[in-house]
């Protein structure tokens, strides 16, 4: 079987790596266009952190690494065209064969309404971005971040932990809002509002980026924003290559795929930011570009090549970070999402301290369906490190389990590590708001 993946994102790798394994005399191909492969997109920030002692280090695979596996790369070569019908990639160097065929070009960071200067550093979700960024920023003492997304407020942490004054621009009326719901953030919002050297502008569609001779302007629906540097983290969006007009889209330009991640040609696949995914709970289709999905969706695509059964079963949006002293971390729906959810749901709020020695709060609010009371969605908020369980919370919203029956598993006890009862999991009816 002759396998080529256009494309070296997290989907593209994961589906080589994972080809490789189940079919080992396969020849494969993975063709990208840049000079390398593997960039992990928040390495820039970890570089800043002092986290790795090169920008270098910021990859999560490489060239060299696939290639040992016995993987041929393709690096610094573009996709022109393709012709399914012949089983033909078309590349600005060669003509190449296929039996099956991967899309996995991943998204792009650079707005599609917001009218900005041509600069490559505004954004850093590729190596030269990040590259071109962390020079200027050197001699910047203030930085404008245009979104408020858990990018945009990554790249504000990073940016006060090292002593820059940070605006953050945003068009919603409060940060992160696509994973929790305002009022839950309150204590994270108050933390906010007393950190020097930080500035948020709520509620402002950006309109325009202007490059002076002294730096930046933001220009908002309200005023303008003066500083040294800016840094783009709007939402991104699939990878538009004339070379895919050739298959059938959605609106907003994802790649249509069926249950096997298969594309309206034969033979050829799609997965990762290219694409919609099931929602675990509605089972609507959504965009949904989280780093996770797209090393799921490039295993299940490799996994159906040979042959389609393994169906593709979607995600939850699980997300889960660390900003301004503050963990933070959400699974499934949240109270905002009840209008696409059939059925009524009702909202359980909880506190919990960490260990029976260790008093730091945690607060929790899960989504459960009124009826069922099955969990459907669960956020997470402390000052103490709680983010490996959201995991445990995905899989039991996966398992359509219940928040008393996640009170009657059977989970560890150790007190300098739990508390006697694990509050977090134990609920009464009483305590729900149904919506």
């Amino acid at each position: 079987m002759n396998i080529v993946i256009i494309g070296g994102s997290f989907g593209g790798i994961s589906c080589a790596r994972e080809a490789r394994r189940l079919y080992p005399k396969a020849h494969i191909l993975l063709i990208e266009k840049k000079d390398e492969i593997g960039f992990i997109p928040s390495g820039m920030l970890l570089y800043i952190e002092g986290r790795m002692p090169s920008l270098q280090d910021a990859y999560f695979y490489t060239a060299t690494q696939l290639r040992a596996e016995g993987i041929d790369v393709a690096l610094k070569e573009s996709v022109v065209d393709i012709i399914p019908e012949k089983h033909i990639v078309q590349t600005d160097q060669r003509s190449v064969s296929y039996d099956r065929l991967v899309l996995a070009a991943g998204s792009s960071q650079d707005s599609q309404i917001l009218p900005q200067p041509d600069e490559s550093h505004l954004t850093y979700k590729e190596f030269a971005g990040a590259a071109q960024f962390i020079d200027r920023l050197a001699h910047a003492d203030s930085v404008s971040i245009v979104g408020a997304g858990q990018a945009g407020m990554e790249a504000a942490n990073t940016m006060v932990s090292i002593g820059k004054s940070v605006s953050v621009i945003e068009s919603m009326d409060y940060p992160l809002f696509k994973y929790f719901d305002q009022t839950f953030l309150a204590p994270f919002l108050e933390t906010l509002a007393t950190i020097p050297k930080l500035d948020f502008y709520w509620s402002e569609p950006t309109l325009a980026i202007r490059q002076t001779d002294t730096g930046f302007q933001v220009e908002t629906a309200k005023q303008v924003i003066d500083s040294d540097l800016v840094l783009t983290t709007v939402n991104v969006h699939p990878s538009t290559q004339p070379a895919f007009t050739a298959f059938r889209r959605h609106s907003d330009q994802t790649i249509w795929t069926d249950d096997y991640l298969e594309t309206s040609h034969q033979d050829v696949f799609a997965v990762g930011d290219l694409i919609q995914i099931p929602h675990g709970v509605t089972q609507d289709r959504t965009y949904m570009p989280l780093v996770n999905n797209a090393i799921r969706s490039g295993v299940a695509a490799a996994r159906n090549l040979r042959e389609k059964k393994t169906p593709f079963r979607g995600g939850l949006r699980t997300v889960g970070t660390q900003l301004f002293d503050w963990y933070l971390a959400s699974t499934g729906l949240t109270e905002s999402d009840r209008f696409f959810y059939e059925d009524d749901i009702a909202c359980h709020h909880v506190e919990s301290q960490v260990s029976l020695f260790e008093s730091t709060v945690i607060y929790g609010k899960f989504i459960i369906d009124a009826k069922s009371q099955r969990l459907l969605g669960a956020q997470l908020l402390s000052k103490a490190n709680i983010l490996e369980k959201i995991n445990l919370l995905a899989f039991a919203i996966e398992k359509e389990a219940t928040l008393a029956e996640l009170a009657q598993k059977d989970f560890f006890y150790q007190p300098k590590f739990s508390s006697v009862t694990d509050e977090t999991f134990s609920w009464s009816k009483g305590d729900a708001n149904e919506t």
